[in-house]
């Protein structure tokens, strides 16, 4: 997209208020980095068969899910002491299948998304498959992201196959009320929704795509949805761009391009430039942020940043008061490490 485009675009949307009015800004601390790391596997036995990691959620310490794909043993839990195996069925009831997203509100109120376009509810003993999403003239869905205000207002977005070249496939958005699941929209163009947030304003979504009716092929984009209107904030070659990812924490929203992070109006929240490929920022507000690039984890307290764990990590991660949890493949060994930091007693 053209700068002048770019910029015209984000003064009319902030001008309407459709990106929204952000909160007073607070005093906040500059977030601690006295964290213990210990590090767990996920696979790897010769006896099983596991796949690689893409999610993970939980609603304390000792309790976190992680969801994966590729093998039979793609749900595990943590329980504050062992990561185990979620037992692997077959049959109607049968417990399979590739797991692309989990978010939850409580121990027994817990949703998981992925392949074949089902949804999951955990109810703190079974997991039940509730939704399935099959939407008429089209392929196999694919759910990437769950997430919600409230357990009345839960999202979920992904990809569905087309069976035509172009466009191949396109974006959903589905939405639970507390009661039941429905389709909220479907694209009109080549896109694969990959994460979904909603503040006071409107709905932000990120994406991808080889088409797109911005004409940019093979394009990363973020999205606003505002009373079923569907706007571009941001659209640019993957040359470009690289990689595009929202989150929410802190009360607001937050992007991540070109290796920067910014607020939701494209300002820069980082007061230098990274060299490194910048991936995805995960946050309790922002002067504790943990930012994920190809060097690992690094934490930005409000003044500077520090490499804490130089591994290249997913995307997903659970925060929690003295804990955080984050997960990488090792494509190597063929397994998945999980890396648990907990705070100790300040120094």
């Amino acid at each position: 997209m053209p700068l002048i485009i770019f910029i015209a675009l984000l003064s009319f949307f902030s001008s309407c208020e459709i990106l929204g009015i952000d909160e007073d800004n607070e005093s906040l601390d500059p977030g601690p980095r006295n964290y213990e790391w210990t590090v767990d596997s996920v696979g790897g036995a010769p006896d099983m068969w596991v796949g690689w990691a893409n999610t993970i959620w939980g609603s304390a310490p000792n309790d976190v899910w992680i969801g994966l794909s590729g093998g039979y043993y793609n749900l595990w839990h943590y329980d504050g002491e062992t990561w185990s195996p979620w037992p692997y069925r077959e049959g109607p009831d049968g417990f399979t299948g590739s797991f692309y997203s989990i978010y939850g509100f409580a121990q027994d109120d817990v949703w998981m998304g992925g392949g074949d376009g089902e949804l999951w509810h955990f109810d703190g003993s079974t997991w039940k498959l509730f939704y399935t999403y099959n939407p008429e003239g089209l392929g196999g869905p694919n759910i990437f992201d769950i997430w919600g205000t409230s357990p009345s207002d839960i999202y979920a977005v992904g990809t569905v196959s087309t069976g035509l070249d172009n466009p191949s496939y396109k974006g959903f958005i589905l939405h639970y009320d507390g009661r039941r699941w429905r389709e909220l929209l479907v694209t009109d163009f080549g896109m694969q929704f990959n994460r979904i947030r909603k503040e006071n304003r409107g709905i932000y979504l990120s994406g991808s795509g080889p088409y797109s009716y911005q004409t940019i092929s093979d394009s990363v984009s973020l999205y606003i949805l505002n009373n079923k209107s569907l706007n571009v904030l941001y659209s640019k070659s993957r040359k470009e761009a690289s990689s595009v990812n929202l989150n929410k924490f802190g009360n607001r929203i937050y992007f991540v391009i070109e290796n920067e992070v910014t607020d939701k109006y494209f300002n820069s929240i980082l007061p230098f430039t990274l060299s490194e490929d910048v991936y995805h920022v995960n946050g309790r507000h922002e002067k504790d942020m943990f930012i994920t690039s190809e060097d690992g984890i690094a934490h930005y307290n409000g003044e500077d940043i520090q490499l804490l764990v130089n591994d290249v990590v997913q995307p997903s991660a659970v925060l929690f008061e003295k804990d955080v949890f984050f997960f990488a493949n090792d494509y190597v060994e063929g397994t998945n490490l999980i890396y648990h930091g907990t705070l100790t007693k300040k120094d």
